[in-house]
């Protein structure tokens, strides 16, 4: 283990980073991180670790895949400073302030990736970066100095990258299988991943196109996510609120969604996110408001009129001339909007990614009456293999769906569900049969949809193909060239 903390015995007062004030410009050490590309590691810089309610800034954080974590301090230090100076370790005798925080930084580090990984095995090695000190000045210091500090953990200002990446290695111990990314770094900053799943039990990075909009600063009044269905746009939204939120805990922030719905997927999601990586947020502070729940204009609100952000999601799906209006009435407000229509080129991210596509089945039918038949055929395979999956079947005409729900339940024993604008996940799920018409089914994400007559020119089109993550089966009694035959 690297030295405890370092404590001055003389009237000289080290130059350290004020705790209150400290961010300092994201200004990389040039060589260094040429020192650490070259081993194919990574280098953060002034990175923000959160955990449970505490948000610490550490100076330098260095992977390298068969090394692990290296924890670097600044020490901002000047030869001319230090002539009559000597150190000693800091103790509970002397009873001096200490100059560094590396043990409990590394504590933090490895409670934080325990947490998220529930076992971890990554080691730490630590080191001081000396921004203004070199090597020979080092040397000609008080030998108090040569004698607590170390210098094969001491990285100077004039040692060129070879020697930086030697001197890396050779405090680290080197591991024949490299450690994974993913589970290191990834832990660290949890919330920005996409949450684990069967394939992935350790989540996923998001994409670099969702990681640029999560790291524009909110400079602008509007700033525009764009995307088709199923490019991750909520994905990303949710995290740039959980982001902002961590950032400044009580700014407040409205969430307008098109349904009840969506608010409380995005909601769910985001308390798992908070639960996989250990962080906790200011949840007074972040309200959500479906629109298909508001008794009077959105603008007029106590809580429109109270909150610093709104957030848009689906903004397309919105009534018309609701975002129009809020926009009118932005004030000084930051708004984020995510739409698969472009508000304008200026202050947009583009997702051109998709997430889900899903494999397709098109039956055509001669006659209308053989419509239901059909479905009622595949709805019986398909549940005979797949018991447990989610089913969302989709309609065009909403007054069709009595008639077919009434079918199902009675020839497959089976009590299907309504989705509404009044639906909850208070008090039903999705492992089950859903019927809707496509406007309430935003944010939905389910195992296999049944869209019946649905027309591949009607803009909904896109949506409902993309709300089934793994497969959907296409039912016509009209012949759509976009479609076709089986």
């Amino acid at each position: 283990m690297f030295f405890s903390y370092l404590s001055r015995l003389s009237s000289f007062e080290f130059q350290k980073k004020n705790e209150k004030s400290e961010i300092i410009p994201k200004n990389y050490p040039k060589k260094l991180e040429k020192a650490v590309l070259s081993a194919n590691g990574e280098l953060l810089n002034d990175f923000t670790l959160f955990h449970r309610d505490t948000a610490l800034l550490l100076d330098i954080l260095v992977f390298l895949p068969h090394y692990g974590l290296y924890l670097g301090e600044k020490i901002l230090w000047r030869a001319q400073e230090l002539q009559k100076a000597h150190i000693e370790r800091s103790s509970r005798c002397n009873k001096k302030a200490s100059t560094t925080r590396l043990e409990s930084t590394e504590r933090l580090i490895q409670r934080k990736l325990e947490d998220v990984l529930s076992f971890n095995f990554t080691p730490i090695e630590r080191f001081f970066w000396m921004e203004n000190l070199t090597e020979k000045e080092f040397d000609h210091l008080d030998t108090s100095f040569q004698q607590l500090l170390p210098k094969n953990r001491l990285i100077f200002k004039d040692e060129d990258p070879k020697a930086i990446r030697t001197k890396l290695h050779a405090v680290g111990t080197y591991h024949e299988t490299p450690y994974s990314k993913l589970k290191t770094l990834g832990s660290l900053n949890a919330h920005t991943l996409l949450l684990p799943t069967h394939s992935e039990p350790f989540g996923t990075f998001i994409s670099p196109e969702q990681e640029i909009f999560l790291n524009t600063p909110l400079n602008s009044s509007i700033i525009t996510l764009t995307g088709q269905y199923g490019s991750g746009k909520s994905t990303a939204l949710i995290r740039k609120v959980i982001q902002m939120l961590l950032e400044e805990p009580h700014r407040t922030i409205m969430v307008i969604t098109p349904t009840l719905l969506h608010s409380e997927i995005l909601r769910k999601e985001l308390i798992a996110i908070m639960e996989f990586s250990a962080i906790t947020l200011n949840l007074p502070s972040l309200n959500f408001s479906p629109l298909t729940l508001l008794t009077e204009p959105i603008e007029m609100t106590p809580l429109f009129q109270n909150s610093s952000i709104i957030v848009c999601d689906d903004a397309h799906l919105f009534k018309k001339n609701v975002l129009t209006t809020l926009f009118a009435h932005k004030g000084d407000r930051t708004f984020l909007v995510s739409s698969t229509d472009p508000l304008g080129k200026k202050n947009t991210v583009t997702l051109q990614n998709c997430y889900r596509s899903p494999h397709k089945k098109n039956i055509q039918c001669s006659q209308k009456q053989e419509t239901l038949t059909t479905l009622l055929s595949e709805l019986k395979e398909l549940r005979e293999h797949s018991p447990e999956s989610s089913i969302l079947i989709l309609f065009t005409d909403a007054f069709l769906i009595p008639t077919y729900q009434a079918a199902i339940n009675e020839q497959l024993n089976f009590e299907s569900q309504l989705l509404n604008a009044s639906f909850s996940l208070q008090y039903k799920n999705f492992n089950s049969i859903t019927l809707s018409t496509p406007q309430f089914i935003n944010s939905l994400e389910v195992h296999h949809t049944y869209l019946l007559n649905l027309n591949p020119d009607n803009p909904l089109y896109s949506l409902a193909l993309s709300r089934a993550s793994e497969s959907v089966t296409i039912i016509s009694d009209v012949i759509h060239p976009q479609i076709g035959e089986k």
